[in-house]
């Protein structure tokens, strides 16, 4: 979206109750004594464009006891054609936002700190950055950046995962079937041995005859069904069709003309067509219940003559049974044993198709996790360009670098919680070993239950691979663990040598002063929406101040709006603020002092920031000597 500016901060109630700011698209600096309020301002700022998601840790405590009794009002404005906005936000978190000529806007969540994004840190938050070699917050400052390229990415992604569990619940329940199958093929047994052993002599003709009546019963009761179905089809066909014949009667009845409307002549002919079509279908429905009705009689009689049938056969069976039980008995076992065997082959071929779906699901689920694989490159390339734009715009003194898949705590989390009750020691060692196998490879040697690959590759020896292995298949999930994401890793680092021999030293290494050193750079430079910095001079020397913060902030004031909460005058004075403002308090709420240019609170900046007039002239007499 275009730049855009905070025109004014209002806020009523609270520890700053009455205070109204105009800002200027430079820079602003805020200077006070201690308990005036800055900080107090810059969290109600922060709570202003996006809730309780926007203050700092160390904002807590104020948004409690001084920033919760108020409303605070925040007027936007753009470069763009994008309006401005006007937000208003209570001690309740109830917010609203709406158009600068009052239209109200609902369908945009500020919480996300997407819309109108504020760049907010405090020296606290800034040396958090640096400590964080592995995490969010570092990733955030990259991902902000090209935020709807990674939301992109992210839901492509998250569709494939979706389809990655349904595949993973498939195979699941695809080798649930196998298993059950392979033990009911176990319970059959060798069927068809035990139908080769059952004696054929034995069956004499009688018993030949008794079998085909046996099986001629069968079809008997198979053709009742089928014709009874038959003819309650027919029934509710004749049922359906009235039904639909009435139907359209009563809606032809129904004339859409009304009587004394003007326009009964336009709907007459709807009337007459609809009379007409309603009758039509009328005499065609009554053609077809006509033939169905005689549909039905035929089967009736069909049915009758069947019935007369299957006595006959039933009467039949009966008396062969009745003349031969021996044969019956044998033509039993035999018929046990053929069903058996035809159970036998069902169920074989259910175990054939289980394990090509299977096959078939194994597959796909390659295809699908080197999807998921191509989306997670994606988001590095999107990050690795943000990274080299970022790294051309501050310079050779800070370095920030992307190193792709190194951040692997959230595996190495999976791997400890694997671990639980297995009973061997030296677990963090391990955890370190299993870190050189893939997610992908790990999981399989789980799923296959593949005792000796794990002993190989970890070199514990078989007891104890065993007890390794018996974990992880009681604790972890391995399609959750395959897709256990090993996250990029961003850099920074800062050049503790030379310009002509640097030295590069990561700034969670850094002392606490380097730290700021190393990440205010790359913070003004990040990106042209509003900058909020609570007194950046924390841990930062004047020299450091005077070389690297002023020299930034004057080149990049032109391009984002910059709002410093400071007790450093270096920042104003040689930064050449735009706006000044002093706040004060008579111990119970805060307020402006005096607010103008530099010339115009020249005096207090002395005062606050100098020690007083006289303290910064003998300094000056002391350089001078």
């Amino acid at each position: 979206m275009p730049s855009w500016y905070i025109n004014s901060i209002e806020i009523s109630g609270g520890f700053l109750a009455g205070l109204t700011i105009a800002l200027p698209k430079g820079l602003t600096c805020i200077i006070g004594p201690r308990g005036s309020g800055k900080t107090t301002l810059a969290e109600s700022l922060r709570y202003a464009m996006a809730g309780s998601t926007g203050i700092s840790k160390a904002g807590q405590k104020a948004m409690a006891t001084e920033v919760a009794p108020s409303v605070i009002t925040v007027n936007t404005s753009s470069d763009g054609d994008t309006p401005g906005y006007i937000i208003t936000r209570s001690s309740k978190n109830v917010v609203s936002l709406s158009t600068i000529g009052g239209i109200g806007v609902s369908a945009v969540d500020l919480d996300r700190r997407t819309f109108l994004p504020l760049d907010g840190y405090s020296s606290i938050e800034i040396e958090e950055l640096a400590d964080e070699t592995d995490g969010e917050k570092r990733r955030a400052l990259i991902d902000e950046l090209k935020w709807d390229d990674i939301q992109s990415a992210n839901y492509r992604i998250a569709d494939i995962r979706r389809q990655l569990d349904a595949n993973a619940d498939q195979i699941k329940r695809t080798r649930d079937s196998i298993s059950d199958i392979g033990e009911r093929i176990e319970e059959v047994g060798d069927a068809r041995s035990r139908l080769a052993a059952l004696p054929i002599s034995d069956i004499d003709s009688e018993a030949v005859d008794l079998l085909a009546a046996v099986e001629q019963k069968k079809c008997n009761e198979r053709e009742r069904v089928s014709i009874q179905a038959r003819l309650d089809t027919l029934k509710q066909l004749q049922s359906d069709f009235t039904s639909l014949s009435d139907r359209l009667s009563t809606a032809a009845a129904r004339p859409l003309a009304t009587e004394g409307s003007s326009n009964a002549s336009i709907l007459e002919k709807i009337d007459q067509r609809a009379g007409k079509v309603a009758k039509d279908v009328s005499i065609d429905i009554s053609k077809i219940i006509e033939m169905l009705h005689a549909e039905e009689a035929l089967v009736q009689l069909t049915s009758t003559e069947l019935a007369a049938a299957h006595a006959e056969h039933s009467q039949l069976c009966a008396q062969l049974e009745a003349k031969n039980i021996a044969a019956s008995q044998a033509i039993q076992d035999r018929a046990k044993a053929e069903q058996a065997v035809a159970s036998l082959t069902e169920l074989e071929s259910e175990y054939r198709y289980s394990q090509d779906l299977l096959q078939s699901t194994l597959e796909s689920r390659k295809s699908l996790r080197a999807k998921y694989l191509e989306g997670k490159d994606g988001i590095s390339a999107i990050r690795e360009q943000v990274v080299q734009k970022l790294q051309s715009e501050i310079g050779e003194t800070v370095r920030v670098q992307l190193s792709r898949s190194a951040d692997s705590g959230r595996y190495q989390q999976f791997l400890a919680e694997g671990l639980r009750g297995a009973r061997v020691r030296n677990q963090e060692d391990i955890v370190n070993g299993l870190l050189r196998l893939r997610p992908e490879q790990l999981a399989q040697i789980i799923l296959e239950r593949d005792y000796a690959e794990l002993e190989i590759l970890l070199e514990l020896g078989a007891e104890r691979s065993r007890k390794v292995l018996d974990a992880f298949v009681d604790n972890v999930n391995p399609f959750e663990l395959e897709l256990v994401p090993i996250e990029d890793r961003v850099l920074i680092e800062l050049n503790i040598g030379s310009f002509e021999n640097p030295i590069y030293k990561e700034a969670s290494g850094l002392s606490r002063g380097q730290k700021c050193t190393a990440l205010l750079p790359l913070l003004l430079a990040r990106r042209s929406t509003p900058l909020l910095i609570d007194q950046p001079e924390d841990n930062l020397d004047n020299h450091f101040i005077f070389e690297t913060v002023v020299d930034a902030v004057h080149r990049l004031k032109s391009q984002r709006q910059m709002i410093f909460i400071t007790h450093n005058a270096n920042i104003p004075v040689l930064a050449e603020a735009d706006l000044v403002v002093v706040l004060n308090s008579d111990g119970r709420t805060g307020s402006i002092e005096k607010s103008g240019t530099l010339d115009d609170c020249k005096q207090h900046i002395m005062d606050l920031l100098e020690g007083g007039s006289e303290a910064f002239e003998k300094r000056r007499q002391r350089y001078a000597r």
